[in-house]
């Protein structure tokens, strides 16, 4: 299990973090939209995820190549050599306002790259005037270039107090473009809880913003559609359909700090000839992630309490009112064997019951990191529950890293061993363990170019 006391890089805890990832918009149930005031909000959701969609935009920008691995059992995904990093913060402001007690307290760095972690502190050394200092060496950066995730925290136990994490938005470490002598480790120094620099955002080929969605079945939100490169000079084909929850993080970091890369890879392989290109439709998350994603209703939460259960709505969102826009507006391939469906953690969970579900809409299925702890493990026991059977024909790609909890990859290995014993094989089921895969974009990132060969993949 996720540790619940686990900090993640939107700085909730990572269970919560995982379930709520970075999403706008308002709450406003389809049956409210009967009255004049349901109508009134409604449109104020509606307006709100615009805007907020909007504020994100940049213009896209070309992105060199990277390289990621196919898939296999154990995945390994490769990553530029080691670096050193020293952490320097500014602890003079809470001294001062007795939020920091230097003699009692203890101020500590959290991460989402080892040897950080989210769930506990590397802790810092006095360096004085108020300073305070943590020297590490990162083994492993980022996939893509992406950055460094991290945030200070102090720890007040010891006086009966709350601990505090800087607050606000997650900083943002560039490891990639720097070259650097042993002795002179990359330097970051700041004020605790100063203003994080915005990270860059980058997109690669061609996109269009279908809007905001209006929906008989879930809240309004924003859909994206990336494009195959040379789609407008062939007008004659057609591309296979791949839809992702959770659009807001997949195209770019302007939400969670960072991205799937899922332009830069399709692009790139595209471009090689690697892969049969699909048109992706990349689904952002509405004001209730957890209804949305999760099949079944379950006890959860602080203080607990029953949520979710919205899977079945948010199906016929996509199948009824998403999937027939775009075949309206692109040239699609019809039938679920041209279609698939894909995210992770819910997202994942959510892809799952979608394929298992709904074979009459989607023929594959991304099930990336899922939350299979969600209502005591009831994506194994739905599996478990059904007939084996001689022809299960659907796709599916199921994925785990080892970095993201103790119960994760156990769990993950009988989700793949329930497929089997219900007619999966290896011509259709793919089980990739990233060894040093986080639960965040980057990681994800580092894997799509295998999820991609699996789906589309062309004879060579």
């Amino acid at each position: 299990m996720v540790q619940a006391g686990a900090l993640g890089h939107t700085g909730e805890p990572v269970l919560s973090r995982s379930l709520n990832r970075l999403h706008g918009g308002l709450a406003v149930p389809p049956q409210a939209r009967s009255s004049a005031r349901g109508r009134v909000l409604w449109r104020a959701a509606a307006a709100w995820v615009l805007l907020a969609w909007l504020a994100r935009l940049v213009p896209p920008a070309a992105a060199q190549g990277l390289a990621a691995p196919a898939p296999s059992e154990r995945a390994t995904v490769s990553a530029p050599g080691p670096a050193e990093a020293e952490f320097i913060v500014d602890m003079a402001a809470l001294v001062a306002d007795g939020r920091f007690d230097p003699a009692r307290d203890r101020i500590g760095l959290r991460g989402g790259v080892a040897p950080l972690s989210w769930a506990r502190s590397l802790p810092a050394v006095a360096l004085g005037e108020g300073r305070y200092g943590v020297r590490v060496r990162i083994e492993r950066r980022p996939f893509g270039g992406q950055p460094l995730l991290h945030k200070f925290m102090v720890e007040r136990g010891a006086r009966g107090l709350a601990d505090l994490w800087e607050p606000g938005r997650n900083h943002a470490l560039w490891l990639q473009s720097f070259s650097q002598r042993p002795d002179q480790p990359l330097r970051t120094a700041r004020a605790f809880g100063a203003e994080p620099v915005p990270v860059p955002l980058r997109r690669t080929g061609t996109f269009e913003f279908l809007g905001v969605v209006a929906s008989a079945h879930v809240a309004p939100r924003a859909v994206q559609v990336w494009l195959p490169p040379g789609y407008a000079a062939h007008p004659g084909r057609r591309y296979p359909v791949l839809v992702l929850h959770d659009g807001q993080n997949v195209f770019d970091a302007s939400q969670a700090g960072l991205e799937w890369q899922v332009d830069e890879t399709a692009q790139r392989l595209a471009e090689a000839s690697a892969i049969e290109v699909p048109i992706i439709v990349a689904v952002d998350a509405g004001p209730d992630r957890i209804l949305d994603y999760t099949p079944t209703r379950s006890r959860w939460g602080d203080p607990p309490r029953h949520q979710g259960g919205g899977a079945s709505a948010y199906g016929r969102f996509l199948a009824e009112e998403v999937l027939p826009l775009v075949a309206r507006r692109y040239r699609t391939e019809p039938g679920p064997q041209a279609t698939a469906v894909g995210g992770s953690s819910l997202g994942g969970l959510v892809s799952l019951w979608l394929a298992l579900n709904r074979p009459d809409v989607f023929g594959s299925a991304l099930v990336v990191s899922p939350s299979l702890w969600w209502d005591g493990e009831a994506a194994l026991r739905d599996v478990l529950s059904r007939p084996a059977r001689s022809d299960a024909w659907q796709r599916i790609w199921l994925d785990m890293g080892a970095r993201e909890g103790a119960q994760a990859l156990p769990q993950a290995r009988r989700l793949y061993e329930a497929l089997q014993s219900r007619g999966w094989t290896t011509a259709n089921l793919a089980y990739v363990e990233d060894p040093h895969g986080d639960h965040d974009e980057a990681a994800w990132a580092g894997r799509f170019e295998g999820m991609l060969r699996f789906l589309y993949g062309t004879p060579r």
